[in-house]
């Protein structure tokens, strides 16, 4: 069975600008994404909930494609490097909605609001990989998590550099896989960014940053973080 998702006649996602061209829609995609996360941030949300991601995912991706904010009807996966070429194990298209349910009733069983800093932050590092694991959507689940991630951060409290993640997204995808394998699932290194991201005071930024995340000050903080140019393979259909 064919992916529906895509072009018949070029293996590019459908999309409302009737662009063929993988490159080129990878890159409008990532602009317009990223100036919908602006908007979206500006309006503020609090609904952390299946219903508050789809949402989410509908705001930054509805300008591009028609199922923006509708769980994918089928199974897909992807290549890692990190896990020799293995895809990590989504969940079925007819699972999502159950798998989405457990993963939030986790985060909202926690008592967050006593937690100090050092528990957050760790908690975070083991209940958001549950919702990214899941990958409801055909693309874009780790931006459109990451952006709940933000949300909830700053609903508890505290700040989070969006900066940071923007300009370490290779870094940050690849601690979501490590953290994403069940039985193996590693924490260490979404662990390792998340506490540098979660700041106690409000995180301030150069008029333009934000706008240009691909190019920040080369601090040592996302030195550290940034060791090799990160360049994501596409999702596709599970063969089953």
């Amino acid at each position: 069975m064919p992916d529906l998702y895509l072009y018949e006649d070029a293996p590019v996602l459908r999309n409302k600008l009737e662009i063929r061209d993988e490159k080129t829609l990878d890159l409008i995609e990532a602009e317009q994404s990223r100036q919908n996360m602006m908007l979206l941030y500006e309006a503020g949300f609090h609904d952390f909930s299946p219903e508050g991601l789809c949402e989410i995912h509908k705001a930054l991706f509805g300008d591009i494609y028609d199922w923006a904010g509708q769980y994918r009807i089928i199974n897909i996966e992807k290549r890692e490097r990190l896990l020799a070429g293995k895809s990590v194990w989504y969940s079925n298209a007819e699972d999502i909605g159950i798998d989405l349910e457990k993963a939030f009733a986790a985060i909202r069983a926690l008592d967050w609001q006593r937690m100090d800093k050092e528990q957050f932050v760790f908690a975070l590092a083991r209940q958001f990989p549950r919702i990214w694991q899941v990958h409801p959507f055909r693309e874009g689940n780790t931006r459109t998590v990451v952006m709940m991630l933000t949300f909830f951060v700053e609903d508890h409290g505290y700040w989070l550099d969006q900066e940071l993640l923007a300009a370490c997204a290779g870094y940050v995808r690849d601690s979501f896989v490590m953290a994403s394998l069940d039985k193996y699932s590693e924490y260490a290194h979404l662990e390792k960014i998340l506490r540098d991201a979660v700041c106690e005071e409000p995180v301030i930024y150069d008029e333009t940053t934000l706008e240009t995340p691909e190019k920040p000050e080369r601090t040592e903080k996302y030195r550290k973080y940034q060791k090799e140019t990160y360049e994501p393979l596409p999702h596709s259909k599970r063969e089953e």
